[in-house]
């Protein structure tokens, strides 16, 4: 039976080394076996294509700490089923290239194995993202579809 605590340590020092833009503490908490999927359409392309050789992670992972500034989210949950974490996290993120900011969701899905990291699956707002990299236009007015505006209309 894995050792949950030291689960959610190896969690907690990736997202800490990812805040640093630490690229090789990063890669130091995967298992040499480690795979990688944003889960969304393969319309998308590249950002929802599964990575799982080390260069190919190392690159993806790279691009991702160059392009995204994540480092003001906060984890406001872990849960641990067996060799599973499950971690929400909340808050503003940016795309570096734009100094774009907004407000977001992830859910992040760790798999362990030998009490390293060998697959995440990262579900976050794939329109959000393909709109702030120019994948698809964005709206000419913003629509707010927050459970506080949800509660007001009639969907």
């Amino acid at each position: 039976m894995p050792d949950r605590t030291a689960l959610e340590q190896t969690v907690h020092s990736l997202y800490a080394a990812r805040d640093a833009n630490d690229l090789e503490a990063m890669l130091a908490c995967l298992h040499p076996t480690f795979s990688f999927r944003i889960v969304g359409s393969g319309r998308l392309g590249a950002m929802t294509q599964k990575v799982s050789n080390p260069e190919a992670v190392r690159s993806a992972f790279r691009g991702l700490v160059d392009a995204w500034d994540l480092s003001q989210m906060k984890t406001v949950q872990l849960d641990v089923d067996g060799n599973t974490v499950y971690a929400h996290r909340v808050g503003p993120i940016r795309f570096v290239p734009s100094d774009t900011w907004f407000d977001t969701e992830i859910l992040d899905r760790f798999s362990f194995s030998d009490d390293r990291m060998a697959d995440l699956t990262e579900f976050v707002d794939t329109l959000l993202v393909a709109e702030t990299v120019g994948l698809v236009a964005m709206p000419a007015i913003a629509v707010d579809y927050s459970s506080s505006t949800r509660d007001s209309i009639s969907l």
